[in-house]
């Protein structure tokens, strides 16, 4: 959503000090620039993004839109200071400082002498093309590009300040209906009144029904300052210093702190509705599912469709702001209508019932069979969130999960602790609409029969896979590889012996359908003869229905 000025324009409805302004600093002289440099020139609703080289500049726009207030230089001051104090949390190299913009006789400039008239950030200009969006388009953001994403993302939420006041039901209330009052002025020109009724009953009906989620949101400690602006065109993939690549985020939101702090959920419902709004609903999936992974956060799937909806009308709403502005050109207004009636009609699209019925999948079988790695395999290939009962295990106890635990959290009472607490996320998953995988030994027909339970008050699909490992002297090697390396999980060959004492295999009784997939060959091919199993299951998405 952004325009490109490369002259000053004269009818753009600015005053003539503001305008002044603009085209000052369109003057490669404002930036002690030869004159034949190219200074280019980004508008959003917000700012004034200068391009000069390598360098960024970027100024806040006199405007009040309700949500944030710059007509004043002191609260543009204010802004730019934040924006680059936020923005070093995850790009800290990108964002340089704050620079006073100075009125001189040959105009305003930077880095010059002259009285402050008002304050620009200054940032390291990134490159066009490695910004996720950008991939996107070339066919490059794959899933292993969001996991990488989901990661840092976890890493980032678990690290920052906690904000719990934020997340509470009045304040979420607050922000939803000042949304609605703003897009009223739109509606039967970039919304029709049925969306607009439809998209707000079903906002406020999961807040007031689902309040038990949002308020277990709180005591997760899932409120926190967060980035407020996770859009495609703020991810970038830079060079990494060991020769792979880094992942920086920038332009979070620093004019409202109830913008920017909330839910955790809210931040990853923004970039995966993205992915949906560019049409990659498979890959918003599978980001989703990598993030829940990477955090252990499988309760924001309670939230997550408020959130969705949520998110998609606020970049309507922030579309339809810029496609009125008129000191847009005809063009962005006409792209900013456009997209305003997608991102509208996108909201109204989380309000309606899932398309798949939920499922779940347990996968288990004996140590070292291989049930992780297809366990996993089988997420990404379904874009579902995969459960681990060693995570959960390592989670409950208080430890990393490659830190090895003690002997007594794998007794009766801490493993059936562990396989409730399995169910518990695959609950929150399933309630949702959206399927689940289950990843552990299931050595007993207890914990199975459990898995199977959960499923059916759900009125979801149920499958069990058993991994196996015909090769027995393999299944050893794998287990003895595990001695003294980095593993989440505990089990070498030394357990071997005793685990196939007590295992139960599968009998007539345990539930179903169940099917065996040995994985003695290679990972390709169990999961090909697991997703023909599946598929004859009839547990098969709709998005990898349609791609098969």
């Amino acid at each position: 959503m952004l325009e490109v000025w490369t002259q000053r324009r004269e009818d753009d409805g600015m005053t003539s000090s503001t305008g002044s302004l603009v085209g000052d600093l369109l003057r490669p002289e404002a930036y002690g620039r030869d004159a034949t440099a190219i200074i280019t020139l980004h508008t959003t609703h917000a700012s004034w993004v200068f391009l000069a080289g390598d360098d960024v500049w970027k100024v806040k726009r006199p405007v009040e839109f309700g949500f944030l207030d710059f007509r004043t230089v002191e609260a543009r001051r204010r802004a730019c200071e934040e924006e680059v104090r936020l923005n070093r949390r995850l790009a800290p190299d990108v964002y340089l400082g704050v620079e006073p913009i100075r009125e001189t006789p040959a105009g305003h400039a930077l880095g010059a002498e002259g009285p402050i008239v008002d304050w620009a950030v200054h940032m390291r200009r990134l490159p066009d093309d490695a910004s996720a969006r950008a991939l996107l388009a070339r066919g490059e953001l794959d899933a292993q590009a969001l996991q990488e994403v989901a990661g840092v993302l976890a890493d980032f939420f678990a690290k920052a300040e906690p904000t719990p006041l934020l997340g509470t039901r009045s304040a979420l209330v607050a922000n939803l209906e000042e949304n609605f009052a703003q897009v009223t002025p739109f509606v039967g020109d970039l919304v029709d009144l049925e969306t607009l009724e439809q998209v707000r009953d079903f906002q406020r009906a999961r807040l007031s029904q689902q309040r038990a989620q949002f308020m277990r949101r709180i005591a997760d400690r899932r409120i926190c300052e967060g980035h407020g602006d996770l859009r495609l065109d703020h991810v970038y993939f830079l060079p990494g210093a060991d020769g792979g690549r880094r992942i920086v985020i920038i332009d979070c939101i620093e004019f409202n702190e109830r913008f920017r702090c909330g839910d955790v959920a809210a931040d990853v419902a923004f970039f995966a509705m993205e992915l949906e709004a560019a049409r990659h609903p498979d890959l918003a999936a599978g980001f989703l599912a990598r993030f829940a992974e990477a955090s252990g956060d499988f309760g924001l799937y309670g939230v997550l469709d408020f959130y969705l909806s949520y998110r998609a009308w606020v970049r309507g709403k922030v579309a339809a702001f810029l496609a009125a502005d008129p000191t847009s050109s005809l063009g962005v207004q006409t792209d900013a209508r456009d997209r305003a009636r997608v991102l509208f009609g996108l909201a109204r699209s989380y309000s309606g019932a899932p398309v798949d019925r939920p499922f779940l999948i347990a996968v288990g079988g004996v140590i070292g069979s291989g049930k992780s790695t297809l366990a996993n395999a089988l997420g990404r290939e379904l874009a579902v969130p995969a459960i681990s009962s060693d995570r959960v295990r390592k989670a409950a106890a208080g430890i990393t999960p490659t830190t090895r635990a003690d002997a007594h959290v794998y007794d009766r009472e801490h493993r059936d602790h562990v396989y409730a607490e399995l169910a518990r996320h695959a609950a929150d998953v399933l309630d949702s609409g959206r399927g689940v995988i289950l990843d552990a030994t299931f050595a007993h027909s207890d914990w199975r029969q459990l898995a199977a339970k959960t499923a059916a008050a759900r009125n979801a699909d149920f499958v069990f896979i058993e991994s196996t490992c015909a090769d027995r002297e393999l299944l050893r090697q794998r287990l003895y590889a595990r001695r003294g390396g980095v593993s989440i999980s505990d089990a070498t060959d030394e357990l071997l012996s005793s685990f196939l004492r007590d295992y139960q295999p599968i009998a007539t009784g345990d539930p179903g359908p169940r099917f065996t997939v040995d994985t003695s060959t290679t990972l390709e091919d169990a999961l090909r003869v697991a997703m023909g199993m599946l598929s004859k299951s009839g547990i098969l998405p709709a998005v990898k229905r349609r791609a098969s």
